[in-house]
């Protein structure tokens, strides 16, 4: 895909300061309403953290930009067939300036090497910068979810 890097981010491995960045952005409102986050304590979200470490099913990662955590995003629900697209930007400034082109070209490319069918992504259908970015990468919607919801499927 073609494109002009605005921001060049740097992914890593979710650590524990992804963690606490990622407890001040899920708690943000219009960060958590437009993730569709359900409430969580930091005792549950620690729990989680430590899950990570014997799990499959999760493909995690961090977005870097001049030497803080920007941006989480990964595949979570992974099967031999398919996983679930996730992610949100954090740092509001750097929405639009390219951040998440570069967070779904790594998914696609780890959903590539794991030899899934497709990848998924359910988002609120008022999230316009989400739909448009998975239509950009080739992302149909597939059905409702609710009724504030859809889920959008990229097939290779």
């Amino acid at each position: 895909m073609e494109y002009r890097k605005l921001v060049e981010v740097e992914f890593r491995e979710f650590d524990r300061e992804a963690l606490q960045k990622s407890w001040e952005w899920l708690n943000d409102p219009q960060l958590k309403s437009l993730t569709m986050t359900p409430d969580f304590d930091q005792e549950s979200q620690e729990r989680w953290f430590e899950s990570l470490k014997t799990r499959t099913d999760y493909y995690l990662r961090a977005g870097w930009y001049q030497g803080v955590p920007v941006s989480v995003y990964g595949l979570k629900h992974i099967t031999d067939k398919d996983g679930e697209v996730f992610g949100y930007i954090g740092e509001k400034e750097l929405w639009g300036k390219t951040v998440a082109i570069q967070m779904m070209l790594d998914v696609i490319d780890y959903a590539r090497s794991r030899n899934l069918e497709s990848i998924y992504c359910i988002t609120l259908k008022e999230n316009k910068r989400t739909y448009r970015l998975c239509s950009r990468f080739g992302f149909v919607t597939e059905k409702e979810v609710g009724e504030d919801a859809i889920m959008m499927r990229l097939r290779f």
